[in-house]
């Protein structure tokens, strides 16, 4: 017997031109990869690629984190969890989309610092922002 096989394809039958579309995808960036999960009211940004280069003697250090909520604009935060032994620090700085338009974002992200102390977490001063360009694929 044989078997039909239908494959659903994710892609993209309307192009981005607005922030106000459905975000939700696989985006190309200097960087490396991100994806997109937009549940309409926030999105949650993951990067598809070893996010984890920094190294820091005794500190365990998670992938960045992309956190937006929609409202007036597109904004949240970019988080990225530090670990010493049980000990764990959030450290997280500011994230803005720019414009949406033409399948491609521009985003503002800051990046998050170690912590100077694990108990309780303290963070020094924080680091600039920086802006990024995602284009779907």
């Amino acid at each position: 017997m044989r078997r039909l096989v239908i494959l659903l394809c994710a892609c993209r039958s309307e192009p981005i031109t607005s922030c106000t579309d459905d975000l939700a995808g696989t985006y190309r960036a200097e960087s490396g990869s991100w994806n997109i999960l937009d549940n309409r009211h926030n999105l949650e940004a993951y990067p598809m690629f070893d996010d984890t280069k920094q190294t820091i003697a005794g500190l365990e250090i998670a992938p960045r984190v992309i956190d937006l909520t929609r409202g007036d604009s597109l904004a949240g935060q970019v988080t990225r969890r530090y670990m010493k032994g049980s000990l764990r620090c959030d450290a997280k700085a500011p994230a803005h989309v720019t414009s949406c338009k033409d399948n491609t974002l521009e985003i503002v992200l800051g990046d998050p610092v170690p912590p100077i102390s694990f108990s309780p977490c303290t963070f020094g001063q924080t680091a600039g922002t920086h802006r990024e360009r995602w284009v779907h694929e």
